[in-house]
């Protein structure tokens, strides 16, 4: 039985040829122990298939402590890897330390800094508008908004709100009513003196999303007043 279980899985056809039958007495049993180490090792599993019994810790994943200073046969007794004397054997070099020059970061020092909470106004100018109204992309008989304003690509990319801009004021003709965030003095001086409206609103988050996508909200609700006094 022990030679016909071996390592080597056993045929069936030899199993029923008729030289193998009469050299040996065939066993039922035996036959069927075989067949079933046969097919275990034909259905055995890879050894890279992840299972639990296969779950271990990746190699050298967690670094391990070195233990220092135990004596001479660990390898790193008495100076403990440090060597003799000196600053790094008994201290560190200090932070930002380049070796006696002058640091980087004295030689180029960081000047001001980045506003998180500072606002991205887009301006637009009044010699701009009379232009997108001269040539039809704007109408000035209706209330102008931002949502007309990006709409007829006159401004891009509204970030914070729209600010409004006296450049051009020369060239500015056309009486019209518009609402932004904010506006100069001198642009409200010149829309004024051709007998326009100028009306500077406060705008959220929610509200400039309001303005520019109205068909994202399913109704439009009344729009915040400002909290900080400079926004009033």
């Amino acid at each position: 039985m022990s030679s016909l279980c071996s390592a080597t899985p056993v045929k069936i056809s030899q199993l029923l040829t008729t030289s193998f039958a009469r050299r040996r007495i065939i066993n039922p049993l035996s036959i069927s122990l075989c067949l079933r180490r046969t097919y275990v090792y034909i259905l055995q599993r890879p050894k890279n298939l992840i299972s639990l019994g296969t779950l271990k810790n990746n190699a050298k994943a967690t670094k391990e402590h070195k233990r220092i200073g135990r004596g001479p046969a660990s390898g790193w007794g008495k100076t403990c890897s440090r060597g003799q004397k000196g600053q790094k054997a008994r201290s560190k070099v200090r932070r930002g330390f380049m070796g006696g020059q002058t640091p980087i970061t004295r030689a180029f020092p960081k000047r001001g800094f980045y506003n998180l909470n500072s606002k991205v106004w887009i301006p637009l100018n009044l010699d701009r508008l009379q232009h997108w109204i001269n040539t039809g992309r704007i109408d000035p008989t209706k209330p102008i908004t931002m949502r007309e304003l990006l709409d007829s690509r006159c401004v891009h990319g509204v970030k914070d709100s729209v600010k409004l801009l006296s450049e051009g004021a020369q060239y500015f003709t056309t009486p019209v009513t518009i609402e932004v965030a904010r506006a100069s003095r001198s642009a409200i001086k010149a829309i004024k003196k051709v007998s326009g409206d100028v009306t500077c609103r406060y705008f959220n988050r929610l509200s400039l999303k309001a303005t520019l996508m109205p068909k994202k909200f399913w109704k439009i609700s009344k729009f915040a007043d400002p909290v900080k006094t400079k926004n009033k």
